[in-house]
């Protein structure tokens, strides 16, 4: 059960009408991690950084808008050590964290498999190298108490606030050939690819950043 006990620094301008309760500057990176640490089984002995590189050696996702699975294997992630929080608040009404982070310029790598499904037909396999560079992408996570402020358990809405500069090539004519040039549903394509993304994101950084959950990136 949330109590305002339990909320470190509380000031006594909180606006309780609504309950919402801002005990930290965002830019107090250490007042985050102690509300955070009390507040769940977290632990605050992080690293205090996130490498401005590293990869992932496969993600798997599933776009359903357009019929087809996705496999990004050695994933390389640029600029992930840019992100900073944008907001952090607890809602004693809905017994709700709120952890917000924005995200400029993420960059995005990978031998990238396409598998298109059909009904009643064989899967099709394409292959390309994919490397994108979002503007701004937000990541909004939910920690609820009734899951003991587990972010393993939480889930992490991407709001990917502009398309995409990316290079495509094709590791085979076959694949050349099935790449579309039309691009008027990108902006589907990959909301449905941070999905997926989304809570890979934002786990490494609160882990590496704010306070280690002991999640599975």
């Amino acid at each position: 059960m949330l109590t305002k006990a339990l909320i470190l620094s509380l000031a006594v301008t909180a606006c309780l009408a609504d309950e919402i309760v801002r005990p930290c500057a965002l830019t107090d990176l250490a007042c985050i991690r102690r509300n955070l640490a009390i507040n769940s089984r977290c632990n605050p002995n992080v690293l205090g950084r996130v490498p401005a590189e590293y990869s992932v050696q496969l993600l798997k996702f599933y776009a359903p808008y357009f019929n087809s699975s996705y496999e990004d294997y050695n994933l390389i992630v640029r600029n992930h050590n840019r992100c900073r929080v944008s907001e952090f608040f607890f809602n004693l009404s809905s017994e709700t964290v709120l952890l917000g982070l924005d995200c400029p310029q993420l960059e995005f790598e990978s031998n990238r498999t396409v598998i298109q499904h059909a009904t009643f037909k064989e899967d099709k396999y394409f292959s390309y190298r994919y490397k994108g560079n979002y503007p701004l992408v937000r990541l909004t996570t939910n920690l609820r108490y009734d899951n003991e402020l587990n972010l393993c358990k939480s889930f992490t809405f991407a709001d990917v606030t502009a398309l995409p500069a990316f290079l495509i090539s094709p590791n085979d004519p076959r694949t050349e050939n099935y790449l579309s040039r039309d691009l008027t549903e990108l902006n589907i394509f990959e909301r449905e690819t941070f999905f997926w993304r989304a809570s890979l994101l934002a786990r490494y950084f609160i882990n590496l950043i704010l306070c280690d959950f002991g999640c599975n990136y």
